[in-house]
């Protein structure tokens, strides 16, 4: 049986991990439990990758928030796109709440054959579009600027 849609786990998964990490390896709580704060204070946004024969194409959803609030950065074969929001007061009352303007981090490992120095992006109607394309050369930071 099928619960909700495709992307069913929720923001689960990050935890389970942590708990057999922290099982596993002893119980050194006071670590777990720091490294559990750390990664919660980022969301993980929906993410389509496209392979074409130039480039590939990073779609990550992240609807609500403007362009100079994200940074991407490439480093050590790695390509980091996160937001970092500053709390801003709330005078709502929600009955409900299902979204909201969090912060987000996904990383993405890089093949050796990407072009780091043409990697651009463009973030248009809640969708931020990076582009990486390919190469035969081999090489290993950039900080991208989103047009």
């Amino acid at each position: 049986m099928r619960f909700g849609h495709q992307r069913s786990n929720y923001g689960y998964a990050p935890f389970f991990k942590f708990w057999a990490d922290a099982v596993g390896s002893g119980s050194d709580w006071q670590k777990w439990q720091e490294q559990w704060q750390e990664k919660m204070q980022y969301a993980t946004p929906a993410t389509n990758i496209v392979e074409n024969e130039l480039d590939f194409t990073i779609e990550l959803a992240a609807p609500g928030f403007q362009k100079e609030d994200f940074k991407i950065e490439v480093k050590e074969g790695k390509l980091t796109i996160w937001t970092e929001i500053k709390e801003q007061e709330n005078t709502k009352k929600y009955s409900r709440r299902e979204f909201g303007k969090h912060n987000i981090k996904r990383t993405f490992s890089l093949s050796d054959k990407v072009d780091v120095e043409s990697i651009s992006a463009k973030y248009t109607e809640g969708i931020l579009y990076v582009v990486i394309p390919k190469s035969a050369q081999n090489q290993t930071s950039k900080t991208v600027t989103i047009e």
